[in-house]
């Protein structure tokens, strides 16, 4: 093949940026590569840093330290020693030497020169042709991969596919997907590119359809996958990228580092696509797109496993992430993004205990983690729920949510977490808006899309609820969420039958007291008393058992026409700063009721901007 040449024991192959020994191939980032052309075309002769830089990074200003890496990484590939170089020689205060003689492939023959290159008082002819003939192809190299990229089609948009877990062992899977969250977190901190959530991408995984069907279902114009093998404390990630529109393999690699520098290793490939894709990237981005922290392994695989149970959105598996989010942040201390999770982990379990046992708790290690990094966008937007559900504090959450979507605008939790409390501020059109958004970030969301229908149905807009609904039972007929909102719908609507049969199926699907307290009140309006008052005794009991919200017990009084025990339970819930009462000024089902005194009373004891629809 043109262009091939050996250096060495190794053959050259520029065009795939690799080189190859003994049927074995070691992949180069195509940086790496171009600086061995470059030493390849004066073989023996001293090439300053200055003659590199020219030619690698013509138009870019980079560090010493970026050419410092690529001959690291290129020594590492070569397997020299740089104390006693075979391959390359570093030159102090000069610049770098090859050492290995080059043997330029052209057709069926070779033109070899011999070193060392230094000792030599004359060029021969036959390295002069070798050297000029290097060069041309090299050139023609260059300039065919400038033309080549010229011509490809703006990428603005990509999915990380879910990185396969290659070391046979099930039980690793947390590690692997730890990994595509973190390398997905990192690439949607560039404003000018549209990352895929994880929670879309990762209903890809293992999932047997072509990469243009994975594109277009995800509406991206490229996809990056790959592999992660990790093996003691080290850890190999391969990755490419590939053009959705023409299935071409832009861009291939290989990275191997020790867990503690997994971040820098996340930071190279981040790097290595927003170039290849030559995304715009600011200053600020390009700042938190290359933090690279040393990380302690244990508490790295502490936090990837808080993050893997975290994920479930089970009461089980918040507990879990709780305990491994707080394990990483003692195994180390200054470890911001554990105290992010482990904030977000302690609020989601307001929802199943009673929230003045972890909503301070949350508070704390949001705070921490900002204190730490100011920049950790899921930290913000913690703070900005902890303020909206357990502060009252309408405005401050309001402003964290801001700081979190300034922070990383590809994060699509922060968009949909602020949708939720625009709708809770009856500003349906703002929220609609941040709905949108988050849902082209994480188009295959079914609480993303649900919490639309939800919002049309906040708004007395059932018609359109209905379609949001329905829409996600055909992605997944199992969804109780969706299954519960149609069946809400329906019965404001006054379609008992249809209504309570979702809300049946929702009950089924998830046994907690939300679903079954929505069917309390359905039974009730519709005329099913009897049913309806055994669920609300139960929904009794159970309060005296554990923790259960006090405004679905409040409800199922208010589908009863009990207005007296409907206000003494929303006092309860008042009293306990109830997760749920955080949109309750819009909840259709209290209709009437919001023109009560109790009801009055409490929007302005929490201090909620609107009382009304």
């Amino acid at each position: 093949m043109a262009g091939r040449f050996r250096v060495g024991e190794w053959t050259v192959v520029p065009e795939l940026n690799s080189l190859e020994r003994d049927g074995r191939t070691v992949h180069l980032e195509p940086k790496f590569m171009q600086v061995l052309v470059t030493l390849s075309e004066q073989p023996g002769e001293v090439v300053s840093k200055e003659q590199i830089f020219k030619r690698v990074w013509l138009d870019t200003f980079v560090s010493d330290e970026v050419l410092t890496r690529s001959i690291s990484e290129l020594r590492k590939a070569f397997e020299d020693n740089p104390h006693e170089p075979k391959y390359i020689q570093t030159i102090p205060k000069g610049g770098y030497r090859l050492l290995a003689p080059v043997v330029l492939e052209v057709k069926d023959r070779e033109v070899s020169v011999s070193l060392p290159w230094w000792k030599q008082k004359r060029w021969q002819l036959g390295a002069a042709i070798t050297i000029l003939v290097l060069a041309a192809l090299s050139s023609v190299y260059f300039f065919r991969n400038r033309r080549e990229a010229a011509s490809r089609p703006r990428i603005t948009s990509l999915a990380v596919l879910p990185l396969t877990n290659l070391s046979g062992d099930a039980s690793q899977d947390y590690f692997a997907d730890g990994m595509t969250d973190e390398l997905t977190t990192r690439l949607a901190n560039i404003g000018a590119l549209r990352v895929i959530s994880r929670t879309s991408a990762m209903r890809y995984k293992g999932a047997q359809k072509t990469i243009k069907e994975i594109a277009r279902e995800l509406n991206v114009d490229a996809v990056l996958e790959g592999s992660v093998l990790r093996s003691g404390d080290m850890v190999r990630i391969s990755a490419q990228l590939i053009q959705a529109s023409t299935d071409k393999h832009l861009w291939a690699e290989s990275y191997e580092r020790e867990l503690r520098d997994i971040l820098a290793l996340q930071s190279d490939v981040a790097r290595n696509v927003a170039r290849e894709i030559r995304i715009q990237v600011t200053p600020q981005e390009h700042k938190k797109l290359t933090a690279a922290k040393a990380v302690n392994p244990q508490a790295l695989d502490s936090y990837l496993k808080g993050l893997y149970y975290w994920n479930k959105f089970t009461e089980e598996g918040m507990r879990k992430a709780v305990e491994y989010f707080q394990d990483a942040t003692q195994k180390q201390p200054d470890y911001a993004s554990a105290y992010g999770g482990l904030a977000n982990a302690y609020h989601e379990l307001a929802f199943y205990v009673a929230p003045k046992e972890v909503m301070p708790k949350a508070k704390e290690a949001a705070l921490r983690a900002l204190e730490l990094d100011y920049t950790d966008a899921d930290a913000h937007a913690a703070l900005g729920w902890v303020k909206w559900h357990y502060d009252w504090d309408w405005s401050g959450a309001e402003k964290e949510y801001a700081r979190a979507i300034e922070s990383n605008p590809g994060s699509s939790m922060a968009h949909g977490q602020y949708a939720l409390y625009l709708d809770a501020m009856g500003r349906f059109q703002e929220g609609l808006q941040e709905h949108n958004i988050a849902l082209k970030l994480d188009p295959l969301s079914l609480i993303g899309r649900t919490n639309v229908g939800d919002a049309y149905s906040g708004a007395g807009q059932y018609k359109e609820a209905e379609k949001k609904y329905r829409e996600v039972i055909e992605l997944d007929a199992s969804f109780a969420e969706a299954h519960a909102g149609l069946g809400w719908a329906c019965v404001q609507q006054g379609r008992f039958p249809e209504g309570i049969m979702h809300l049946q199926r929702a009950a089924q699907l998830d046994t907690g007291p939300e679903f079954t307290a929505m069917l309390a009140y359905a039974y009730a309006v519709s005329g099913n008393r009897n049913e309806a008052r055994k669920i609300l005794a139960e929904l009794v009991d159970s309060s005296q058992k554990r923790y259960v919200s006090s405004v679905f017990v409040a409800l199922a009084y208010w589908g009863m026409g009990n207005r007296d025990q409907a206000c003494n339970w929303l006092d309860r819930a008042a009293q306990a700063r109830d997760s749920y009462l955080s949109g309750i000024s819009l909840e259709p089902a209290f209709g009437q009721f919001r023109s009560s005194s109790c009801f009055q009373n409490l929007i302005q004891r929490m201090g909620l901007p609107h009382s009304e629809n």
